[in-house]
Order: structure tokens, then C-alpha cells, then sequence
């Protein structure tokens, strides 16, 4: 659409904005509940505990893997329910953001193998591996999924900022809300990035993505409570390229 007049909210808009929330949600529950599992399985005084642990669990290790996989796959969905609400404010915009968190789902859908590999290793036998050999590959295989994961998350934070900025120009949120999404995704990006260079970082740099997650609870709660605005929302100079 053209800029410098209004951009009427559509049905379709409407319909997904919702949906926009509740995959948000659903990201942040599918995440939780797959990690805390995994997270047991790294605590413990000894390798060898960890180890037995992860072996007399491998049903709830599967499933809490299955659920980081879902998660992935809704951050999919998420993509593209936030391109079909934001894509009338600026086209190109919506669709380079689509792109970004479409990168994202697939580069963190394809981590998982890692991490699957990594439950592998627990259930390895002493006769195939000495308990040395056996650690060493699984610090191997999870760094290796961490990897993975930082790249994603650098390329979900590209579009987060991308989405947010629409909207800051459309006022379908508080201003307030995507300022904090847009400086918060931008907190992510570098949070990542430090992360692949200084992985022994990581726990510390991990509050640096507080902002975001808030950014986008708020979001999420607001779209289902509040919805899209019903009257016409001011339409940005430049509009759909």
C-alpha cells in the first residue's frame, strides 16, 4: 500500500493476531517443558550419576526432546502468522523478517539431531566407550547443539527486530511494547553472538535475553486480550515497497 494515508485493519489480520499470541505462548511452554528434563540430566556430582540418570530415563529424555522439536516447529508457525498481521504495513519488510524466523526454525529444528546424539552417548556401553570417552563426546555434541541454537537465535532476533519495528510504525502495540521487543531482539542478537565466541559465557549472558522474552510475553498477551485496533492504524511513509 501506498504511504501517507491510513491502512485499514483486515479481517485476515485480525483473525491471525491471535495467533500470534498463542505461539508465542506456546513457544516459551514447549521450551520449558523440553529443557527442564534435559537440564536434570546435567546436574549431579559426578559424570557417571548424570550418565545413569539419563540412561533409567531415555522415555522422558526422548520426550522432552520431542518438545524443544514442536517448539521449533511453532516458532515456524509464528513466522508466519506475524507476516500475514504486519506484511500490509511494509511488504518487503515482513517478508525479509518471515525469512529470518523461518531460518531460524529450521536451523534450530536441525540442532535437535545433536542433542538427540547427546541422550545417545548416556546409554552407551563401557565396552564400547571408557567413561572419559563417553564425556568427552557428549561435551562434543552439546556444544555442537549450542551452536546451532545461537545461530538460530541470531537469526530469529533479526527478524524479531524486523516485526517489531512494523509494530512501532503501525501502532498495533504500545509503543512502549515495541520499543522494548526492538531493543530486547536486539539484546538476543548480541547475547548470541557473544555466546558462539564465549561459550564459557553462556549462563551469564543468558539474562541478556530477559528483555526480549518480556517483550514478547507482553506482546502475546496483549494480541489475545486486546486484539488489532478497530479503528483505521496510521499507515508508514513508504508503506508496501
Amino acid at each position: 500500500m501506498s504511504g501517507g494515508g491510513t491502512a485499514t485493519v483486515t479481517k485476515e489480520q485480525r483473525a491471525w493476531a491471535p495467533v500470534v499470541g498463542i505461539t508465542f505462548l506456546l513457544n516459551y511452554l514447549l521450551q520449558g517443558l523440553g529443557d527442564y528434563p534435559t537440564i536434570i540430566a546435567r546436574t549431579g556430582e559426578t559424570f557417571a550419576e548424570r550418565a545413569a540418570w539419563a540412561a533409567a530415563s531415555q522415555s522422558l529424555y526422548r520426550i522432552a526432546l520431542l518438545e524443544v522439536s514442536a517448539s521449533w516447529i511453532v516458532i515456524g508457525v509464528l513466522a508466519f502468522a506475524w507476516y500475514v498481521v504486519l506484511q500490509p504495513v511494509n511488504h518487503r519488510i515482513a517478508q525479509l523478517a518471515l525469512f529470518m524466523r523461518l531460518g531460524a526454525s529450521f536451523v534450530g529444528a536441525a540442532s535437535m539431531a545433536l542433542r538427540t546424539m547427546e541422550a545417545r552417548y548416556y546409554t552407551a556401553t563401557d565396552a564400547l566407550f571408557t567413561a572419559e570417552q563417553m564425556k568427552t563426546l557428549v561435551m562434543v555434541s552439546r556444544r555442537s547443539a549450542g551452536v546451532g541454537i545461537e545461530t538460530a537465535w541470531m537469526f530469529q532476533a533479526i527478524g524479531s527486530v524486523l516485526f517489531f519495528i512494523l509494530f512501532w510504525r503501525s501502532r498495533y502495540l504500545p509503543r512502549w511494547v515495541a520499543g522494548l521487543g526492538i531493543v530486547g531482539s536486539g539484546l538476543v542478537f548480541a547475547m548470541a553472538a557473544t555466546m558462539f565466541v564465549i561459550p564459557e559465557r553462556i549462563n551469564e549472558l543468558k539474562l541478556f535475553g530477559l528483555p526480549g522474552m518480556l517483550a514478547e510475553v507482553v506482546a502475546a498477551f496483549w494480541l489475545l486480550i486486546k486484539g488489532l485496533p478497530r479503528a483505521k492504524a496510521e499507515a508508514p511513509v513508504g508503506g508496501r515497497s
